[in-house]
This record gives structure tokens, C-alpha cells and sequence, in this order.
């Protein structure tokens, strides 16, 4: 597996995992930590400072500098402890900080040169040579025009930003989970990056990654992590989850896909088209402009009481 021949070749053995699409991802990021782990490799666990709505009442992710009780590392990365909050709410961060000691806290709000600038600095402080952004669900492998999307800012984001860092990889875990991506639409994007040359190979996770997440998803509040959890235990079938949103529960699910970024980036349409921008407020009008009602649109019509939360 190119995966594995990837991992065989870096040093030192030190590596960033993180969940690139919102707090609930950081679960996802335990079957690849425990995958890097029979390597020799020492994981980071990281994830962007990403919310829902009934957490963080705040639409949009969270600055840096708005964390309290962290430590700062450059513009765009922070550590958060247990202790870390924002105007006393108890980040998704804060509670995996409880599990893993600490947790890299990535901040999208800069745009994803800045981010990509801060990965890179904290890389070399910290001797990291393998990056992993992590996705549940696939939503990051959506080209823009999918009728189920709904997250794709935070994902454009994470890609474009990582795209700029060489040899970083994507891992999609639970596959579908989310609901955005139709199966038939998961399938051809995966199929085309074995075409083009970015897939690396998938990994199952196992006994020990199903209790550790079992016991971090008992303080993380996660619905596309969850599903992996249910596959594992032998569900099989659809399930709905928010909105009404129906998503399968199959072996599958428990799989984690690797990707080159660079090969993904090229294909995605999102990500290329905010690679630029300086904040996030100017990414989501680019978005906004091509048609797409993104994550922050959607909370800021929560904040407005314009929609329902359920």
C-alpha cells in the first residue's frame, strides 16, 4: 500500500492528525493515531475551532486569540487544554483535550495561506514530518454542485490551506456519513483520484480505536462519527440523522481513505477558488457567489431565528 511505504519513509516519526471539517471530526482522527502508532509514529491530535450552533452560539469558527487558557503557538495554532473555553463555553477542543492531554487548535479565520504558513511553523518547532487532515463523512471530495451539501466552507478551507504544505494527505472516515455526498458520488470521486494518482490505500479501524472513540464521543457531540461506531457493533442499513438526512451504516464506514491534498486540491473547484482570500468572511462570499449556501450562511439564519435549530 502506498500509504504504508509513505509512512515507512518519513522521519522524524512524528506526526499532526486532525479533523478538518468541524470539532466533531477530532473523533475520526483516532483510527488513523492508532494506525501511525504501530509505526513508531507520535501523534498530535488537532482539529479547527469549529462548533455547532447549540455549543458555540457564535456563527463561524473561532480565532485563535479568542481561546482562553491556551497556549499560542503562531497566528493560526494554538494548544487547548482542559481548561481552555471562549467566554466560559467548553469547546468540543477542550472536552477531546480531556482524552489526549492537549489538542492543536486550527484557526480557518485568516484564510489558508496564513493557515498553511502556521502548519508549517508548528511542524518545524515540533519536528512533525507527516500532516493528515481528516474528514468524516467526504464531503471534502464534493466539486460544488452536490444537492445534499451543506459544510463545504471549513472543508475548502483545510484543503486549500494543506494543499500548500508538500506530501500532506486527506483521510476521508465513514464513508457517507454525513449525508452529503450521494454513495454513487462518494464512489466516482474516489474512482478519479485512482486515475489521477491520489489515492493511497484505506485502513479498517479496530477493537481499540472503537472503544477510544466510544468513550471520547460520551463528551463530544459528533453525529457522522457515530455512524462508524454503529458499523462496527455489525449494523448494517440506512440511518437518519439531522434533518431528516439519511446516511449508510456499512463496512464501509469504518474505513479510512488516504489521498494525496495536492491531487484533491486539483480537482476541487471550492478549494481553489478561495486559495487566496485573507479571511473568512471573503471565502464564504466566493462560495456564496458561485451559487453555495455554506455552513456560516446557515448559522448566521440560526443566530437571526430565521431557521430552527433541530
Amino acid at each position: 500500500m502506498d500509504f504504508i511505504k509513505f509512512l515507512k519513509g518519513k522521519e522524524p516519526k512524528r506526526a499532526l492528525v486532525f479533523g478538518m471539517g468541524g470539532g466533531g471530526d477530532i473523533v475520526a482522527t483516532i483510527p488513523t493515531a492508532s494506525f501511525l502508532k504501530e509505526f513508531g509514529y507520535e501523534t498530535f491530535h488537532g482539529s479547527i475551532v469549529w462548533d455547532r450552533y447549540v455549543i458555540d452560539p457564535k456563527p463561524g469558527p473561532r480565532a485563535v486569540e479568542e481561546l482562553e487558557s491556551c497556549k499560542i503557538v503562531n497566528e493560526t495554532i494554538a494548544i487547548a487544554y482542559p481548561e481552555t473555553t471562549v467566554n466560559g463555553i467548553e469547546l468540543t477542543v477542550s472536552k477531546a483535550a480531556k482524552h489526549f492531554g492537549e489538542v492543536v487548535c486550527l484557526d480557518i479565520t485568516k484564510g489558508p495561506k496564513k493557515l498553511a504558513n502556521g502548519l508549517k511553523d508548528f511542524m518545524e518547532k515540533e519536528s512533525v514530518s507527516v500532516l493528515i487532515s481528516i474528514d468524516s463523512g467526504g464531503d471534502v471530495l464534493a466539486y460544488g454542485f452536490e444537492s445534499g451539501l451543506r459544510s463545504p466552507l471549513a472543508d475548502s478551507i483545510s484543503l486549500a490551506a494543506i494543499s500548500e504544505i508538500e506530501d500532506s494527505i486527506v483521510g476521508v472516515f465513514g464513508f457517507g456519513s454525513d449525508g452529503e455526498l450521494r454513495i454513487e458520488e462518494l464512489l466516482e470521486r474516489i474512482a478519479f483520484q485512482m486515475k489521477v494518482g491520489g489515492f493511497l490505500g484505506c485502513v479498517s479501524m479496530g477493537e481499540e480505536d472503537f472503544k477510544q472513540m466510544k468513550t471520547l464521543t460520551e463528551d463530544v457531540t459528533t453525529e457522522a462519527s457515530l455512524i462508524p461506531l454503529k458499523a462496527f457493533e455489525g449494523n448494517l442499513g440506512l440511518e437518519k440523522i439531522r434533518f431528516g438526512r439519511t446516511v449508510p451504516v456499512s463496512p464501509l464506514s469504518i474505513l479510512t481513505f488516504y489521498f494525496r491534498s495536492s491531487k484533491l486540491y486539483e480537482s476541487n473547484v471550492l478549494a481553489k477558488s478561495i486559495i487566496k482570500t485573507e479571511n473568512i468572511e471573503d471565502a464564504r462570499r466566493i462560495l456564496n457567489s458561485l451559487g453555495i449556501f455554506t455552513e456560516m450562511d446557515f448559522e448566521f439564519l440560526i443566530e437571526r431565528k430565521e431557521i430552527r435549530w433541530e
